[in-house]
């Protein structure tokens, strides 16, 4: 009886070297990555050098001045890397010496006006699945959020689906739609008064508005959808600012985040009102990461739990991943 031929051989690459080369190439110099892994730089140096003779290709080239910069084999190899150690730490978390043990770490981003709606609900259904598994937050702006994810710092983030890098995925979530801020004693907040506004009602008062990208250049489109020159008093980087500012009675506001609270942070009333053409002029949410790498599974269970908590369900979750 003849001998079948081993499909698989044993690697000459290893997952240390496979670890040296990603970390490096993502932080850019080795004296960042040697504090990231808690090594001698020359060491990792040492290590991606044995990874370039077993591959016999250059990675990347290390400057003084530019740190460590990649080739275009070492572009291409970066991405097999990555999914290569995903796959790794999957199959530990899957097969780990406990079972289906339920760890592993994910670094999941978000933007800032909408984190206090989508994290904290998003990890509790995650974290009822997952007690073992290690979550790590990073709140920050659009532009911050999409250069991380495409430096695969983040697994992947929930984002304003807006003006996204073409290389990141998107998994549809929610849509919003704006609303107008008053203050409980403005004219228009009764309950006697009309329960949709249209920006016109309101075109002369001073408005404080978010000010951050993308989200200050949607508002402004709110204003020009009806021909409105706005008269805008201030901007700010804080929803919970805005809102303070409006529950003072000094300025309008408008806010296309539904966070269902009746006040400001400092206990002042504020009324939220819907826009009459707010549909056409509504901003999806979505959850953004790189096309190129491959989620892990606590980033594609996330992502199922994201889905229950805000729409579409488990199904809909496995249909992007």
């Amino acid at each position: 009886m003849s001998q079948q031929p081993m499909k698989f051989r044993l690697p000459n690459v290893t997952a240390k070297q496979l670890l040296h080369f990603v970390v490096a190439a993502e932080s850019g110099k080795l004296a960042e990555a040697g504090r990231t892994l808690r090594m001698a730089p020359s060491a990792i140096s040492h290590s991606i050098d044995q990874l370039e003779a077993t591959l016999g290709v250059q990675l990347c080239v290390r400057h003084k001045a530019k740190g460590l910069v990649l080739t275009s084999s070492g572009e291409a190899a970066l991405t097999v890397a990555r999914n290569l150690l995903t796959d790794l730490n999957d199959f530990e978390t899957l097969f780990g010496s406990e079972g289906y043990s339920n760890s592993g770490r994910i670094i999941v981003g978000c933007s800032t006006p909408i984190a206090p709606k989508m994290l904290p609900t998003t990890h509790s259904d995650f974290a009822l699945k997952f007690p073992n598994a290690t979550v790590a937050f990073l709140e920050e702006h659009h532009a911050v959020l999409q250069e991380q994810l495409l430096q695969g710092r983040l697994d992947l983030a929930f984002m304003y689906d807006i003006d996204l890098d073409h290389r990141l995925e998107r998994i549809p979530l929610m849509t919003m739609t704006p609303r107008v801020l008053l203050p409980v004693d403005h004219p228009l907040a009764g309950p006697d008064t009309p329960a949709v506004l249209s920006l016109e009602m309101v075109a002369d008062e001073p408005f404080v508005i978010f000010g951050g990208t993308p989200m200050y250049e949607r508002y402004l489109k709110l204003f020009a959808a009806e021909g409105i020159t706005p008269n805008i008093a201030y901007t700010c980087r804080s929803m919970a600012t805005l809102r303070s500012f409006v529950g003072r009675g000094t300025n309008l506001g408008l806010q296309f985040e539904n966070y269902g609270l009746a006040m400001s942070v400092d206990g002042l009333e504020v009324v939220a009102k819907p826009l009459a053409a707010g549909a056409e002029q509504s901003v999806s949410i979505c959850i953004a990461l790189p096309r190129d790498s491959k989620p892990s599974v606590l980033s594609r269970e996330w992502i199922v739990s994201a889905r229950e908590m805000f729409g579409g369900g488990a199904e809909a979750a496995d249909a992007h991943v």
